[in-house]
Order: C-alpha cells, then structure tokens, then sequence
C-alpha cells in the first residue's frame, strides 16, 4: 500500500510546492502548487525529481516536483526503506529460529471482546511472549488472560500496568479468592498469583537472549514539554482537561497517604523492581552488561508499561487530550533502560502502535491490543487481515535478528515525515478543532496517509466498510469529550 506512495512535507507556509511539466527545472511550470499534505504515487524517480501521479489533496494531478531543494526536503516516502526492513514471521518458515521473542500490551480483557481475540489466538510455536501490562482490571481477569497466554507461547513474560493496581471498589469476583486492602496489597497478590501461575517476572535468559522486566510508575513532572501552543498572539478557546483529571487511577487506586502522579509514588513504585526480585541483576547478565551493545555475548530485551522517553508519544498537537503526555512515562523506568542499554524495549499504556530507534540506540516498539473502538480505528484505515487479526508482534529472534516494522505504527512512522516541534503551533484537525479552530493545520494525511488510500482487493473493501461506522463513532465520542469535560 505505500511502496511507491510519497507525502508533501513541504510548503506548508507557501500554498504548497512547485510543479513543473518536466524534469528538467527549466520545465513550464504548472498553473497552482501542490498542496501541504498531498499524497502522489510514483511513475519515475530521476535524482531529486520525482514524476508523480495525485492520489489525494489539492494541486495538479500529474507532472514533476522536487523531492528536496537544497537542505529542505519537500517530498518524503510514506513508508521509509529501512522501516521495512527486517525478518518477517513468514520468511522464517524456511530457517525458524530456536526461539521468536513476541510483544503485546495494553489486552485489557474486562471487554469480553478482547477475551475472544486472546481466546482464538493459534498456537505458537518455539516462541516467547512479553506481556507490557494492563491485562485485566480484576485478578481473576488477569489470572484468566494469563492462562490464555501460557497455552499458546512456550514462556510468558509479564510486568503489570496501571489498570491491575485498581483497587477501589475492591472487585467481587476477587474477594472470592484474593485478600488486598490497598493498591500495594493488590501488587502483593499479582506477585503471588504469577508465581503460581509459572509466568516470570524477573530477568531470565531464554535461548541465549536476556528478557529484563522494569516496573514503575508515571509522575506528571515526566512530561518535559510544552502545553499546547495557540497561534502567536491568540488563546486557546478551552484548556484542556487536568492531568490529574484524566487518570482514572487517582480515583481508582489506593497508595496510603501517596498522591497520584507525585514524584514520591513514583519513586516509591520504582522499588518494586526489588520487591519482584528483578533487582539486584542477575551477575551472569550484570557480566554480559561490560561490553556495549553488538559486541555483547548475550542481546538483551527490556520491556515496561510505561514510557521512559518522552519521545515516544506523539506531541499534545497531535493528542485529543494534550495532557494525556503527563500521565504515561517515568524517568525511574528510563534510567533502568539507559543502564540496562538493551536491543529492543518494549513498552505499552499509551495504546499507539510505535516502532522507532532513538539516540540512545535502542530500538522502542509497542504493540497494543487496545479498546475495540481503537481496533476499528486501526482497521478501517489499513483494512488488512493482518490488522483485523492483531497478533502478537514479533520483535526479536535467538538469531539476533529485527523483525520488521508494521504500517499500523502510524504516528511513529509520521515522525519519518515531520520533526518533532512541540512548540509548534500546527495542530491535527481533530485537537484544532477541539482548542483552536483558527489554528494552522497538520493534514490527516500526514499523520496516517493509509486512509487515504484505495484499497487493493474486496475482502479490503468489505473490511473498511465493516468498521468505519464503529471507527467514525469513536472519533466523535473523542471529539465530544474534549468539547464537553465531564
């Protein structure tokens, strides 16, 4: 779907980029520009001048534009080369490695929905799955999906997100079997039952490759940037909602005398990587830890709930609720992950898809199952079976390969296109709409050009058709709360 498909990056402040009938520069030029945001699919590329054909967004239908001028780029690939790069699951049907390292979070089956997609999950073969938290809100929910899991991968490993730590109402179906007054008796019990259930919580070697669980918790203060920025000399027509409003975990957990989102609750959770017995490291891994990445004998795999880069979640131009970005990272979590210095990191709760190799080097995916309106979301803009099925993501093999990338990992992928600019003024439909409707504009097309395009068969058609009335829905649902606050 975007092998040969490329993105207008350029022009956005001048009414979009020039076209010519030609390659040469010295072409006629064509009547108006090609608008911010249009998707082109390719007929040549020459050098720097691509031939194009308009698949979406205003401007010419056809001619010639220039991919970059100078140092500015104008035109990008909407799926970059080296994001595709890698081992996929079917190549290795003709060498399977002794071992295929899966990632998934964010399962959340107290929807009976997402309880049926565990439920008719296929076996896996030689395989090991990392559970990145939020599986259930009750124990038994989790005790249950944890089950599910342990009959399908040859070993799980799991590390709890925030929704497990709910303990307010105690729930009924636990107090048949499980005893918690607070939130840290709640965790207590978690520890127990994985224990019992054989799932592992601490740092273990599996065919030659380390998997390093880091628990936490998020603080508000995680969330070095910005507020969401009106145009230069206006204000935002509402502010968006409270951090501490947004978490239902303020309400829903119980920490004693500890409040939400402190500094101190973090730090204080962070001490669970002792109480797990994660911490101290194994000294066979701390040996493996001396020599950097690439030159170790063992590779390393690290995976949490939360997010310990700030990099990793879309700016609040890009958020119905910008200060979604308080309440999902940790900088404890991050300075395990800079110690540890891993491969791969795996990470969940902030419910997008996410492939991306940061400074450090190391390589963030994420790879949420999330609520159903957000499947539909997901599948009505890349209508594939693959999307619908959802499977655990396959990140890393006991060969030391990469799998590749996926085109779900859209707001990722959008950072292939555009910088990071969180002082930035430009925002998505969606949050403009919702804050500042004279604000200037990220095209949609930008953030997810997939659903913009055709699709390529009629089992894509059917598929796109069964879920836009669901994923449209959804969106208004989103757009409404941010208008309406409850």
């Amino acid at each position: 779907m975007y092998s040969s498909t490329w993105v207008v990056i350029g022009g956005a402040d001048r009414g979009g980029i020039i076209v010519r009938s030609g390659a040469e520069l010295s072409s006629e030029q064509a009547p108006g520009r090609l608008a911010y945001g249009a998707l082109l699919k390719e007929v040549q590329l020459v050098g720097d001048r691509l031939q194009f054909s308009k698949l979406a967004g205003d401007g010419p239908d056809e001619g010639w534009i220039s991919t970059r001028l100078k140092s500015k780029v104008l035109a990008v690939r909407a799926m970059p080369d080296d994001l595709d790069s890698g081992r996929r699951i079917e190549d290795s049907a003709v060498h399977r490695p002794a071992m295929t390292f899966f990632a998934i979070s964010d399962v959340h089956v107290e929807r009976r929905e997402n309880m049926k997609w565990l439920e008719s999950l296929p076996k896996f073969d030689r395989s090991t799955l990392l559970v990145a938290g939020d599986l259930g809100v009750s124990l038994r929910q989790v005790e249950q999906a944890l089950r599910g899991f342990k009959a399908k991968f040859d070993h799980v490993f799991y590390c709890y997100g925030n929704h497990e730590t709910w303990a307010r109402p105690q729930n009924k179906e636990d107090q048949m079997a499980y005893s918690y007054q607070d939130s840290f008796e709640k965790l207590v019990a978690l520890k127990k039952l994985c224990q019992d259930l054989g799932v592992v919580t601490t740092p273990a070697l599996i065919e030659g490759v380390w998997v390093v669980p880091v628990l936490g918790w998020y603080h508000f203060d995680w969330d070095n940037e910005p507020d969401l920025q009106p145009p230069p000399g206006k204000k935002l027509d509402r502010e968006p909602i409270p951090a501490e409003s947004l978490a239902t975990d303020t309400g829903a957990c119980l920490w004693g005398n500890l409040k939400n989102g402190t500094l101190e609750l973090a730090s204080k959770l962070d001490l669970q990587n002792e109480e797990w017995g994660g911490w101290p490291l194994p000294a066979s891994l701390q040996e493996n830890l001396r020599n950097p990445r690439g030159q170790r004998k063992q590779p390393v795999i690290t995976f949490s709930h939360f997010l310990p880069r700030v990099q990793l979640m879309p700016e609040k131009r890009f958020l119905f609720q910008p200060n979604l970005s308080k309440i999902v990272g940790s900088d404890f979590i991050r300075r395990r992950i800079d110690g540890l210095q891993p491969d791969v990191h795996v990470f969940g709760h902030s419910h997008f898809p996410w492939d991306m190799t940061l400074d450090d080097g190391v390589r963030y995916r994420s790879w949420p199952l999330g609520t159903p309106e957000e499947q539909a979301r997901r599948i009505a803009s890349l209508p594939q079976e693959v999307t619908e099925q959802w499977h655990p993501q396959a990140i890393f093999d006991s060969d030391s390969q990469h799998y590749r990338s996926s085109e779900s990992c859209w707001f990722s992928l959008m950072y292939t296109r555009i910088q990071r600019e969180p002082e930035s003024c430009h925002l998505a439909d969606y949050v403009a709409y919702a804050y500042s409707p004279h604000a200037p504009r990220v095209p949609d097309s930008i953030i997810s050009p997939a659903g913009f395009l055709e699709v390529h068969s009629e089992d894509e058609r059917t598929r796109r058709e069964k879920y836009s009335g669901k994923s449209q829905r959804s969106m208004n649902r989103e757009m409404r709360r941010t208008n309406n606050p409850e």
